[in-house]
């Protein structure tokens, strides 16, 4: 599986279809800046369903030569600061974001040690997202047992602690929903503690702010709620599939005389 995810790597790169142009001269400029890495979900929706089904952001580390130099640079292209400490660069088709290194997140709060790119491997939330791909080497890292745990779409917590509880939350069920992911336990307590801290609506609404697009809504939350519970319950090896509870929509055709 990394073999061939690296092809896809290769070819997301280098081909001329769908404004990627575009990402390849972003790609180019940064890497003058210093060490550049992609991270997370592109590597993992890439890896599971190939370049035809990753149409997400692209997720970018770097380690800067000079990062005052860097952030001159961020503002001379009309980058715009994230919420995270990164910036959103501008682009015709793809959303790219790049974080230097020593500003993410998990370094910055003390929770990881993060001294070189390899070191993110222990900073995502998700152990799905615990995949980096280095520029310079051209190297996959990942956690120990990514590749199988991906092929068995299991979702599970990497680092605990993390800045965006109700984001993680809203996540975990569009992995499922949307991506045939199943919770381990440690997800389907976290989402338990997050729901309820917050409540459906807080999800709900926070999916359709970010996602544009909304999927929450359609669980059957009776159902949910009560399974979910016994599944804790039991503390079962067994993963958690949210998406037994969605409801199907019925599409209504047109009239036609």
């Amino acid at each position: 599986m990394e073999r061939q995810l690296k092809r896809k790597i290769h070819y997301f790169i280098k081909s001329p279809y769908r404004g990627r142009a575009d990402v390849r001269s972003t790609l180019r400029d940064l890497s003058a800046q210093g060490r550049l890495a992609i991270v997370g979900g592109m590597l993992r929706d890439v890896a599971l369903f190939g370049n035809a089904g990753f149409r997400s952001d692209l997720d970018l580390v770097i380690d800067p030569y000079d990062l005052a130099a860097f952030d001159r640079r961020m503002a001379n292209v009309g980058a715009r600061v994230n919420r995270f400490g990164g910036y959103s660069l501008p682009s015709h088709k793809w959303q790219v974001d790049v974080w230097p290194l020593e500003r993410t997140w998990a370094h910055r709060e003390g929770y990881v040690r993060v001294r070189t790119i390899w070191d993110l491997r222990d900073a995502t939330f998700f152990r799905c997202d615990a995949i980096v791909y280095d520029f310079a080497s051209d190297r996959i890292g990942t956690a120990p047992g990514y590749f199988d745990e991906l092929k068995n779409k299991l979702l599970d917590i990497n680092l605990r602690p993390n800045p965006n509880p109700k984001g993680n939350a809203v996540r975990a069920f569009r992995y499922a929903l949307l991506k045939g992911f199943q919770w381990k336990l440690g997800v389907a307590q976290f989402v338990a503690e997050t729901i309820d801290e917050i409540g459906w609506k807080a999800l709900v609404d926070d999916e359709l702010r970010s996602f544009r697009s909304q999927h929450i809504e359609r669980i059957r939350i009776d159902e949910f709620e009560r399974a979910l519970r016994e599944y804790l319950a039991s503390s079962s090896d067994e993963p958690f599939a949210p998406g037994q509870f969605q409801r199907i929509v019925q599409l209504e055709l047109p009239h036609v005389k």
